[in-house]
């Protein structure tokens, strides 16, 4: 089967190697025909993927029909802010229909859809899933024990894509909750800005693991609203990924967190970042629908004012500690009720035992 991987960088490498050590006959296309070149030639992706040794028959291309032609899954490993536009020139020279994969973690600016949503509505096709969880790419080519979710509306697309990936570093579960899964990975960059904040400014373990703790309380009330379901926020898109993000040093979105609270500026630290820090835009598309739908989000209104307003790093702790006094499980009803219904299971199961 061929597999099309649309976006050479650091995670469509990643997956075109493991794709093409499976067996598939795998292209990668590429947006930059100079770079695909040096791909070509160096049989290495010292940008994105340094010291990662690129299979010799593994193809990259920039030629779009050729890499599109006969293809049978196409994987979309390309930035939030451009999926619209390359999912449309995709759906320019697509001559057979065949199953999406997203690979990517955002909303899109202004719309403030998924990336499912956008490529569903460039191409028209209805077989999209999206593959997400704690998967830093140098780990997954070097090999190393990974676990993602495949999330689809339709369970036999999430079980194809599980089937698909699925090897002996990479354990794929499937998931039905595409809804759940997207915001998830989407909300977790935010997250993982303000954790590296808390380490340029060495608040200590004690400040990080409260931060990740009550923003996975946030994740939730916000996911749930948007028709996600809170499963899928205590599996691996969510508290995996999220841990994942927060605690790496691979992470990009923490590493630029980091450099604003060492105080380099919002658009020095962007530059300064190898790949794209999705966190950043992220932030103002959910802070929007966050305050549209009046969705209460303290951590990411104050990423975005830190990000977006210019306010004070400090001035942002003390309004996050000061703010007014609360039960700890006042999660909102959608999340007490799922509860109660796992401590139901739970009964049944031990009554039944």
């Amino acid at each position: 089967m061929k597999v099309t991987i649309i976006g050479d960088g650091a995670w469509g490498t990643a997956l075109g190697i493991l794709l093409f050590e499976k067996g598939y006959d795998v292209q990668i296309w590429g947006a930059f025909p100079e770079y695909t070149k040096e791909l070509i030639s160096a049989r290495q992706n010292y940008r994105y993927l340094p010291g990662i040794p690129l299979p010799e028959k593994l193809v990259f291309t920039s030629d779009l029909n050729a890499a599109l032609e006969n293809s049978r899954l196409i994987v979309m490993a390309v930035p939030s802010h451009v999926m619209r536009e390359v999912a449309r020139r995709v759906a320019g020279v697509l001559n057979e229909p065949a199953p999406f994969v997203n690979v990517a973690k955002g909303l899109e600016e202004g719309t403030l859809k998924r990336m499912s949503q956008v490529i569903q509505e460039e191409t028209g096709l209805s077989q999209v899933a999206t593959l997400s969880g704690p998967s830093h790419a140098e780990e997954v080519a070097r090999k190393k024990p990974t676990a993602v979710t495949a999330a689809a509306q339709q369970l036999s697309l999430a079980e194809f894509v599980q089937e698909v990936f699925s090897c002996e570093t990479l354990r794929v579960y499937s998931n039905t909750d595409i809804i759940g899964v997207e915001y998830s990975a989407t909300l977790k960059n935010i997250i993982a800005i303000a954790a590296g904040v808390v380490d340029g400014c060495e608040y200590g373990d004690n400040a990080k693991s409260a931060l990740v703790t009550r923003s996975l309380v946030e994740m939730i009330r916000f996911g749930t609203a948007m028709g996600g379901q809170v499963e899928s926020f205590f599996g691996l898109a969510g508290v995996g990924d999220l841990i994942t993000t927060c605690f790496s040093k691979h992470g990009r979105n923490r590493a630029f967190g980091e450099r604003i609270a060492k105080g380099m500026s919002v658009k020095d630290a962007i530059n300064a970042s190898i790949g794209v820090v999705e966190g950043y835009r992220n932030a103002k598309a959910i802070h929007e629908l966050a305050t549209k739908l009046k969705i209460e989000m303290p951590v990411t209104e104050v990423v975005y004012k830190v990000l977006y307003e210019g306010m004070d790093i400090q001035s942002a702790l003390v309004s996050l500690m000061t703010r007014e006094k609360k039960s700890e499980f006042s999660m909102g009803k959608k999340l007490e009720k799922w509860l109660k219904l796992q401590l139901l299971r739970l009964k049944v199961t031990l009554t039944m035992g």
